[in-house]
């Protein structure tokens, strides 16, 4: 059965105006950029370059009593979208592009996305690893690989481990060099890890985001054709409110959140078994029901976690049969489920 999302529902509802008596309508005619519904919360993005600055605002005023009357609708945004997020020539290297992103450090988001990129290949699918943490990039570690990427007839080889292709500004870097990436050069740097690698036929390609908001968001916003974004979070609330912010970026970039998921939720006493909620409990839940949209999964901390991670080897690898390996198997069940159907030849 098609469920008709409430995206859908705005565009079917936007086409019925029209740029005068006989003109085309204001989603045909690319006037409407794209919705982005986060929740309740819609944002219908107008497209600068189609509406002059001074006609936004009376469009909006027009638009948002019309969408709000929507059914799944609460709260309407009219603005035009930011002017730096334009159509890229970037070539779309996978089938599903997944962002996974938190609002502040520390929340075990690189861990997560290592062990959900594995998760995907354990499905069958061809999947991508790209490190775009370009401040503190932590994937070489954490699948155990070493060594610099090699160039081969003009392209970059992506190392692999675990099923997995990975890329990472730690493969073309020594280990003790720093990195000073800032503005211009992100924005044209961190493409040539999209372009430039020879990533194949991809599934789905995982990025792993730096965490809060920088020119790195805007930068892949622009380059990687983003299908969406995952929002990790641990329960307490100084998480959630930076988290919220990451998720308002990114709506105003036209890239949807797909979900949240709860991090080190809790942890099981090992001689009761008894649950033991280290940084505070149901934040998770809460932000999903504020915001609508789905807990997608809320995984234990797991002590051994820095040890398998450390180790290189991914923890859906090294316990497949733990209640968190079982979680994030279950996540990576969810979100190959959004992936497009291929398309044959």
């Amino acid at each position: 059965m098609n469920v008709v999302t409430v995206e859908e529902t705005v565009l079917a509802a936007l086409k019925s105006v029209t740029l005068g008596p006989t003109g085309p309508d204001i989603v045909s005619s690319g006037l409407v950029y794209d919705v982005v519904a986060t929740g309740p919360v819609v944002r219908v993005l107008l497209d600068p370059d189609k509406i002059p600055d001074n006609d936004a605002e009376g469009l909006g005023e027009f638009l948002a009593p019309m969408v709000e009357a929507l059914p799944g609708v609460e709260r309407v945004i009219v603005k035009p979208r930011p002017k730096s997020i334009i159509s890229s020539d970037s070539p779309k290297v996978a089938r599903f592009v997944l962002g996974v992103h938190s609002g502040k450090g520390g929340v075990g988001k690189s861990t997560l996305s290592a062990n959900l990129a594995v998760a995907l290949g354990l499905r069958e699918l061809k999947v991508g690893m790209l490190d775009a943490d370009v401040y503190g990039p932590s994937m070489p570690t954490l699948f155990g690989l070493s060594g610099r990427a090699e160039e081969v007839n003009g392209r970059i080889e992506p190392l692999q481990a675990h099923g997995v292709k990975v890329m990472s500004l730690g493969f073309l870097l020594p280990p003790e060099k720093a990195l000073a990436w800032r503005g211009s050069l992100i924005d044209e740097g961190l493409p040539l890890l999209l372009s430039e690698v020879a990533w194949g036929d991809l599934d789905v390609l995982v990025v792993d985001l730096p965490p809060g908001a920088s020119d790195v968001h805007l930068a892949l916003a622009k380059h990687a054709h983003l299908s969406g974004v995952l929002t990790v979070t641990t329960p307490g609330n100084i998480a959630l409110i930076d988290v919220k912010r990451g998720m308002e970026m990114f709506a105003d970039l036209a890239v949807p959140c797909l979900g949240i998921v709860e991090n080190m939720a809790a942890i099981a006493c090992s001689t009761c078994g008894h649950s033991i909620p280290l940084f505070g409990q149901g934040g998770g839940q809460a932000l999903a029901d504020e915001t609508g949209l789905p807990l997608l999964a809320s995984i234990a901390f797991i002590p051994d976690l820095s040890l398998t991670g450390d180790a290189g080897v991914p923890y859906v690898i090294a316990a497949p049969d733990t209640a968190s390996s079982k979680a994030i198997a279950a996540l990576a069940g969810q979100l190959a489920s959004r992936i497009p159907e291929r398309v044959l030849a």
